[in-house]
C-alpha cells in the first residue's frame, strides 16, 4: 500500500489491519439448531467500507428440500443486498417543479 489508511473508531486495531484493509472485531449470531452468521465491518485500501457476512445454515438432510433451502437462502441474499444497496444511495433530490 503506497499510503496508510488510518485506524477508523471501529477498527478491531490488531493484526486483521493488513493486506490493505482494515477490519472490525466480529459480531456473531449464534441459532442453535439453524446455524451461525459472522459480521464484520471492513474499510478497504481506498477507505470504502463494506459489511462481509459469512454464514453456515443447517440444512435439510433430505436433498430436495435442503434444495428447496439453498434456493431461499438465494433469493434472500439476493433481496437483502438490493435492499443494503438501495439504502446507501443518496435519496434523489426534486426540482420543486410539479408534474403537469
Amino acid at each position: 500500500m503506497s499510503r496508510r489508511l488510518p485506524h477508523t473508531e471501529w477498527c478491531a486495531r490488531d493484526h486483521r489491519c493488513n493486506l490493505r484493509e482494515h477490519r472490525s472485531d466480529e459480531i456473531v449470531v449464534t441459532l442453535p439448531g439453524y446455524g451461525r452468521a459472522v459480521l464484520t465491518r471492513v474499510a478497504d485500501e481506498h477507505g470504502r467500507e463494506y459489511a462481509e457476512i459469512r454464514a453456515r445454515l443447517a440444512l435439510h438432510p433430505v436433498e430436495p428440500a435442503a434444495r428447496r433451502q439453498l434456493q431461499a437462502v438465494l433469493a434472500d441474499l439476493r433481496d437483502l443486498v438490493t435492499r443494503v444497496g438501495n439504502a446507501a444511495r443518496p435519496a434523489p433530490r426534486h426540482s420543486g417543479r410539479t408534474a403537469a
